[in-house]
């Protein structure tokens, strides 16, 4: 496995805060920062298809305003970015 460092990004503020964070530390690591937004509404014949597009196109807004915010910041770091599904695990 490449070395890199991992944060998630749903566009809070809390979020913007740790991708700043995270990226401070891929820049010091050397090694790229991905930025991670995983969407939490299941896949299923349910969701009106006009309303799963808007949450895919505000997953990629948030994940493309993020990455261009951090390479502004940081020119040169590798900036990956990834969408995916799923659900916060139970505790």
């Amino acid at each position: 496995m490449t070395a890199q460092v991992t944060v998630g990004l749903d566009g809070s503020k809390e979020s913007l805060a740790a991708v700043g964070w995270a990226a401070t530390e891929a820049v010091l690591r050397e090694v790229p920062l991905r930025l991670v937004h995983v969407e939490e509404w299941p896949n299923t014949p349910e969701v009106p298809s006009p309303y799963g597009r808007t949450l895919a196109e505000r997953a990629e807004s948030v994940l493309r305003d993020g990455a261009d915010r951090v390479r502004k910041e940081h020119p040169g770091l590798e900036v990956l970015s990834e969408r995916a599904r799923g659900r916060a695990a139970e505790s």
